[in-house]
């Protein structure tokens, strides 16, 4: 994932990512009540400090803030990202936003209560020690 030709790849792809669902804001709907469930199954009812460290476009992200959670994106792609924002705000969200590696996750250890990875965004690591490191920031 360090390669820059995937964070070009995604940055690219930002402004027609949403083209791959048959309904982008009906597909976040359903998957912010999927991991909600997830999330209200562990941690009780909520609000909860999410981040999704993968948010691309934001597609789980936007939709757990619009369930009531207090989420905050970061994705390699900072073009994606940033659509994530406007795309949150469009619908009445607030989403703050960054661009960050997940193999080095620029937050303050245990200020989440949960964190989202979702999709394809762990297949890009390729070596254990990605993987490793990925995980390491995620469960800090």
């Amino acid at each position: 994932m360090s390669d820059p030709s995937v964070r070009a790849f995604y940055d690219a792809l930002a402004p027609d990512y949403h083209r791959i669902f048959a309904d982008w804001d009906v597909s976040m709907a359903h998957q912010a009540a999927v991991l909600g469930a997830l999330v209200r199954k562990d941690l009780g009812p909520g609000p909860h400090r999410v981040l999704d460290c993968s948010c691309g476009i934001g597609t789980q992200a936007i939709g757990l803030a619009l369930a009531g959670h207090r989420v905050v994106g970061s994705d390699l792609s900072p073009v994606a990202a940033a659509r994530a924002t406007q795309e949150a705000a469009a619908r009445g969200a607030v989403l703050p936003t960054a661009a960050a590696d997940m193999r080095r996750l620029p937050f303050v250890s245990s200020v989440f209560d949960v964190v989202v990875c979702a999709d394809n965004s762990l297949a890009h690591l390729l070596t254990a020690p990605d993987v490793e490191a990925a995980l390491a920031g995620i469960h800090s």
